[in-house]
């Protein structure tokens, strides 16, 4: 993919979070950022964000979130409704590997499902693994990573 620095690009992000407590969400180790992220990935060009959300989280994982999912309404035969991210998030992605400093416009969507077997794709990241909130405390993280992972924690909570 060509980058033009400041450009803008459109990713789905799923925080994955076990049903079971204590609560535990599934990071990977991402290898290019060298941090603990949920899984997500750039949106294709005939893709929705939730579409996206799914593909990514199946390719990272071998988790099925489908069935976790706000069902997509129709609203009539020219629109449907997509379920809502929980959070969107503009985030600076800087200047690796050849690629100039650019853009995540990032649809953040929080999905419980039960703990289960994962598996990890190689090619993007170091390992795979389902955290608690105590055990990401001296994870490398980006800190809106952290912070979502803490609202989200209050948020189910409640």
């Amino acid at each position: 993919m060509d980058v033009v620095e400041g450009q803008k690009h459109y990713t789905a992000t799923v925080l994955v979070v076990s049903q079971t407590k204590p609560r535990k969400f599934l990071l990977t180790h991402h290898k290019k950022f060298d941090k603990w992220m949920p899984p997500g990935g750039h949106i294709e060009k005939m893709e929705n964000p939730v579409e996206a959300a799914v593909r990514e989280v199946e390719e990272e994982s071998g988790i099925d979130i489908k069935p976790f999912l706000e069902k997509i309404k129709t609203v009539d035969n020219r629109a449907r409704s997509l379920p809502l991210p929980k959070f969107i998030l503009e985030e600076k992605i800087d200047a690796h590997g050849g690629q100039p400093e650019h853009y995540h416009v990032d649809f953040v969507y929080v999905i419980e499902v039960a703990l289960q077997k994962i598996k990890y794709q190689e090619r993007e990241s170091h390992d795979i693994g389902w955290f608690t909130v105590d055990e990401t405390k001296d994870l490398p993280m980006f800190d809106n990573v952290r912070q979502e992972i803490d609202m989200t924690l209050a948020k189910l909570s409640q």
